[in-house]
């Protein structure tokens, strides 16, 4: 039976700085610019996730919305107009930039959801750029 995907979009707020310790700065800001404001900066990020997996015969489902939800909410609640460097623990420990923010959110929603279940995740940080991950084969 093949697998068959489930996409869902979520939306949460969040601030950052994008600043690394180990250069200084004036390296800082030539590498991040703006976003290496002092008192952060904020974005409405928008998240795709996609589960994939086989139909259960009884429900005809991949797994249940209200499941999912649940899951995904839990997480962004973590994160949901937060100054992230200042108030996730992770963060204050890992520059969040974009590539770390769902390499963050895959390991934590792998964690959480049925095994082999989380299939991609596209992160949109502005109209104009986006971070993805996934598994290669479903």
């Amino acid at each position: 039976m093949p697998h068959i995907g489930l996409g869902r979009i979520y939306w949460f707020s969040a601030a950052h700085r994008l600043h690394s310790p180990s250069l200084s700065d004036a390296e800082n800001f030539m590498i991040y610019d703006k976003c290496n404001n002092i008192n952060g900066h904020g974005h409405d990020y928008k998240l795709e996730v996609t589960v994939s997996g086989e139909l259960h015969p009884e429900t005809g489902m991949i797994m249940s919305l209200a499941e999912l939800d649940r899951v995904v909410n839990d997480l962004l609640k973590t994160m949901d107009y937060k100054h992230l460097n200042k108030e996730t623990e992770f963060f204050k420990n890992h520059i969040a930039t974009g590539e770390i923010i769902i390499q963050f959110l895959w390991q934590e929603l792998n964690k959480r959801l049925p095994r082999n279940l989380l299939y991609h995740l596209k992160l949109w940080e502005t109209n104009n750029n986006y971070f993805e991950t996934g598994r290669k084969n479903r």
